[in-house]
This record gives C-alpha cells, structure tokens and sequence, in this order.
C-alpha cells in the first residue's frame, strides 16, 4: 500500500506544479506584461521551486521501501558526465537524419546562420527548459516513479507504467485548465500521445544503460533545442540553419523520429550488450566452481 501512496505522491506533485507553473507564468504576463522568454523563467522557477524540493524529500522514504540506499543516486552530481552522453547522443541521433534526408533530396539547406543571430536565445531556452520540463519530469518520472514501479514490478512492467504516469501528466494538467477557465496549455491528441509515448521509453531506457538521470536530462534539454532552433520555427530567437523541403513538415518529423526511435534502439542495443555481457561473465565463473 506504500507504494500506491508514493506513487500518487509524485504523480500529484508534478501535476501540481506543472499546472501552477503554467498558471504563474500565465498571471506574470498579465500583471507585469513580461516578455515570452521572462514568462517561461517564471514559469521554470515555480515547477522546478515546487516539484524538485518534495521528490528529493520523498526519495528517502523510496528508499526505506526498497531496503536499498545507493551509495550514489541516480540524480547525484557525480554522475553529471551523463548530461553529456545525452546531449551527444541526441545531437548525433539530428545529424544523422539530416545527413539521410539530404542523400535522398529530401531536404535542401539553404544557409548556416551565425551564432551570434540565435546562440543568445538558445543559451537562455536552455536554462528555461531545464528548469521547466527537463529537471522536473526527469527526476520525478524516470527517477522517484520508476523507481516505486520497479520495487513492485518488472522491469517493463514498471517502464510501462512510468509511460501511462507521463501521458497523464499533460492531460489532467490540461483538464485542470480547462476546469479552472483557462486556456489550455496542450492539444491533447493521438499524435501528440505517440509523441510522448515513445519520447518516454527513449528517456527511461536512457537513464537504464547509463545509471544516471543526467542522461535523460542532458537528451531531452537537446531534443527540445534541437526541435525548437533547427526543425521548426517556433519564434524562440532565432534558427540555426534554413533549409527547403519538397514535402513541408516531412523533415522534422523524419529528423524527430530518427532522434527518438533511434535513442530506444541504440539504448536496447546497449542493454542487451551488458545482459549478454552478464551471462557470461555468469557462465564462466559457474564453469571455473564446477
């Protein structure tokens, strides 16, 4: 029963602080008419001000139910090398896409912008996305939750259920809004619930293989900079690169699924490389007793 009660614990506090995010943000905007970029801050301080101050309080009682106390956790600052495993492999994943798009003639680039047109924008979206979705989710996600959902089931069993956790996030955070009066902050719809679907799995899988939330962090802070400053036009500051595409919207959506879907392939490659790893370094060792 423990851990039905830390399970809605965490759920409850990401959707509480997702929804009074947006609504902080929401409220700054009017009563202070702060720019887009001064609203996002805002709305990253509240989620992040909320969300990581109860999850680091309730992974002690994880702990205590699981019996297990790492002596470094999967969020510690040690493992922060991480960050840079996932921001590479996400970048990698991009360029990759863009490498096939352009051998097929799917794609055209047209010019590389200078840092000084968009770096400035993209540094300070960074910062904001960690605050508000990265920092958040991940540690209350694919770290606390997972971790309850693990001691309780199997491992896919529990990747699973942190899935259908995810998915809910948005869309109670949503009815809320729509509950409360306000403008809702997603278009809940079947391809935006794909998106988030295997975007979780990429994530979980992420912080399997490498040991570390930092990873998943690191992944999703590039995906989101990757999806905002090169794919599409999102009006955050600037674009990296321009480029012409035959079918409008066919690239990023083939670069984004090249970044997603090839993140859960290499991570399942890797994992059943260490599990293949294991057995027989199992097999050897009951062959040298016997």
């Amino acid at each position: 029963m423990k851990w039905i009660l830390l399970v809605l614990a965490g759920w409850s506090t990401l959707v509480v602080g997702l929804f009074l995010g947006a609504l902080s943000g929401d409220i700054a905007e009017q009563l202070f008419g702060l720019s887009r970029n001064s609203q996002s801050f805002v709305k990253g301080l509240v989620m992040s001000g909320l969300v990581v101050p109860v999850i680091l309080y309730l992974y002690p009682h994880v702990y205590k139910l699981t019996g297990v106390k790492p002596k470094t956790p999967v969020y510690s600052w040690k493992r922060l090398h991480h960050f840079i495993t996932g921001v590479l492999l996400a970048i990698a994943l991009a360029s990759l896409g863009f490498i096939i798009a352009s051998s097929q003639g799917w794609i055209v680039i047209e010019q590389w912008h200078t840092p000084g047109q968009w770096l400035a924008a993209l540094l300070i979206n960074v910062i904001i996305a960690f605050l508000y979705e990265a920092l958040p989710e991940e540690l209350g996600l694919r770290g606390m939750l997972y971790d309850v959902l693990r001691h309780r089931f199997a491992a896919w069993l529990a990747v699973l259920f942190q899935i259908i956790l995810f998915i809910l996030v948005p869309i109670t955070v949503t009815q809320l809004q729509v509950l409360f009066g306000l403008a809702p902050g997603n278009i809940i719809n079947l391809p935006y619930i794909i998106l988030i679907l295997t975007f979780g799995i990429c994530l979980q899988l992420l912080r399997l293989w490498t040991g570390s939330l930092w990873a998943s962090i690191g992944f999703h802070i590039a995906y989101l900079e990757i999806s905002r400053f090169v794919i599409f036009e999102h009006g955050y500051g600037g674009q990296i690169i321009t480029y012409y595409e035959p079918v409008p919207g066919f690239v990023g959506l083939f670069t984004i699924g090249m970044i997603i879907i090839g993140g859960i392939i290499v991570s399942l490659v890797i994992l059943g490389a260490k599990r293949y790893k294991r057995k027989s370094e199992g097999r050897h060792k009951t062959a040298r007793f016997s």
